[in-house]
């Protein structure tokens, strides 16, 4: 989780910053996202090292990240309201404004982190405690501060769903300015609703989560790396190629944000995961 949580705020970090560089960052606000980035990576690297260390910090920074994506999600439809035309020409202007989803794909760093921050590393019973308590079912034993695997599997299924639902909606916005000129455009977009169905389905069913999640999850991962790779390669094809990379990577596709996508695949699994343990 705390790997998870620590690539997930480079991608948003980097993301941020290459988008807000287009704006010249004239609103504070846009400055929050990339302060965040390198302590939370910090603390998900400590987290790896010794989970004690990263709770607090981990926990709070978390928070910051859940409040900032709020924060940014009211600013951003306020800078949509203020296009020309406002609301009235949204379907134009939300698609050539600031990117409607994606703070709230920010927010995904503070989830992650904060469920991370409560997991504690699973201890197994000892055989006196088994003897004095022989009736204790798999499914009670703790996970984290008093939450059981399966609870805790729901919760990253559910989590899946709420993002891979935003990063394919925040892939339809963007890829519509493009007017869709690659098939490959679309592929995130088909993805999403069969992997948001099935990390739902994978809430209660023991089959999904072993057999559909764990496909599409793997799916949403690889087409984000092809994701990637197509953006490096649209940023390679602008003026100047890499010899002008200060300027193509602000101005071109955005180079980090499929990787959003393969955060996702990345949560999916773990969900099938989990759900295959608990069961």
């Amino acid at each position: 989780m705390a790997l998870v949580t620590g690539f997930a705020a480079l991608v948003s970090g980097f993301e941020a910053y290459m988008q807000h560089q287009r704006g010249a960052f004239k609103d504070p606000f846009m400055w929050t996202p990339v302060a965040l980035t390198p302590p939370t990576m910090l603390a998900a690297a400590a987290g790896l090292i010794k989970p004690k260390a990263s709770r607090g910090p981990l926990r709070l920074l978390s928070l910051a990240w859940l409040a900032d994506g709020v924060v940014g999600t009211v600013l951003h439809v306020r800078g949509i309201g203020r296009l020309p035309g406002g609301f009235k020409l949204g379907q134009y202007n939300v698609v050539i404004g600031p990117p409607i989803f994606a703070p709230l794909l920010t927010a995904m760093v503070g989830v992650l982190g904060f469920c991370g921050s409560l997991l504690r590393p699973e201890v197994a019973p000892s055989r006196l405690a088994v003897v004095l308590a022989p009736t204790k079912s798999k499914r009670s034993s703790s996970f984290g501060q008093g939450v059981s695997r399966e609870r805790f599997q729901q919760v990253m299924a559910l989590t899946t769903a709420v993002f891979g639902a935003l990063a394919g909606g925040e892939a339809y916005f963007e890829h519509l300015r493009g007017s869709f000129n690659q098939r490959w455009m679309w592929t995130p977009v088909w993805l999403t609703p069969p992997t948001v169905v099935a990390a739902i389905a994978a809430m209660r069913s023991a089959r999904m989560a072993a057999r559909v999640l764990p496909a599409l999850s793997i799916a949403a991962f690889a087409d984000g790396m092809i994701g990637f790779l197509l953006h490096l390669r649209g940023i390679k094809r602008m003026p100047g190629h890499f010899t002008n990379l200060r300027f193509n990577v602000v101005m071109g596709p955005p180079l980090f944000a499929p990787l959003l996508l393969c955060s996702v695949g990345l949560l999916g699994l773990i969900a099938s995961l989990l759900k295959g343990k608990a069961d």
